[in-house]
C-alpha cells in the first residue's frame, strides 16, 4: 500500500479517497483489464528534458548549456562561432544576393571600379585648373566603368538564380 493520495487519471491528477483500494499500476475502469485512457502516459518512462544528464542540474530556461558543468543540452546543436570576415565570403555574399557567377564577377568589378574613383580624389591633389579638369575625368572614367559593370551583370544574371 502506498502512502500517496493522489491517482493519476487521463491527464490530470486527482486524489484517492479510499487509500485501502490504491494500488501503482492498478486500473481504475472498473476492475476491467483494458488501459485507463491516459495510462499510455504513465507506461512509458518519462525522461525530463529540463534536467542535464551528466551532472543533474536543471537547465535554465532556453539555455542550450548547463549552467553547472557546461555540457550542451540534448537535441541542441550550439552554433558555431563565425569571424568577422564571414560576412565577406563570396558564395555566401552570392546566394545573399541572388547573383549567378557571372554576375557576382561584374558586381565585384563595379564596386572596385566605385572605389578607385573615390580614391582617385583622395591620391591626386589639384594644384591648377588643368590638373583639377584631369582629376574629374578619371573620376568620371572610374564611374562610367562602374556603371557599365552593374549593367553588364543585370544582363548576365539568370533568373534561375534568383529564384534561389
Amino acid at each position: 500500500m502506498s502512502t500517496n493520495p493522489l491517482h493519476r487519471e487521463g491527464g490530470y491528477w486527482k486524489p484517492v479517497l479510499d487509500y485501502e483500494h490504491w494500488e501503482e499500476g492498478a486500473t481504475h475502469s472498473g476492475g476491467s483489464d483494458a488501459p485507463a485512457p491516459g495510462s499510455q502516459l504513465l507506461d512509458k518512462e518519462a525522461t525530463r528534458q529540463d534536467v542535464c544528464r551528466k551532472c543533474g542540474a536543471e537547465f535554465v530556461v532556453d539555455s542550450p548549456f548547463c549552467r553547472m558543468c557546461g555540457r550542451a543540452r540534448e537535441g541542441v546543436t550550439p552554433e558555431s562561432k563565425k569571424s568577422i570576415w564571414h560576412g565577406l565570403d563570396v558564395s555566401s555574399i552570392r546566394r545573399r544576393l541572388g547573383l549567378s557567377v557571372g554576375a557576382m564577377v561584374c558586381f565585384m568589378a563595379g564596386v572596385l571600379c566605385v572605389i578607385a574613383g573615390i580614391v582617385t580624389g583622395f591620391l591626386y591633389t589639384a594644384k591648377t585648373l588643368e590638373d583639377w579638369q584631369a582629376i574629374q575625368i578619371w573620376r568620371s572614367e572610374w564611374l562610367v566603368a562602374a556603371g557599365v559593370a552593374f549593367v553588364c551583370g543585370i544582363l548576365l544574371n539568370s533568373r534561375r538564380a534568383t529564384r534561389r
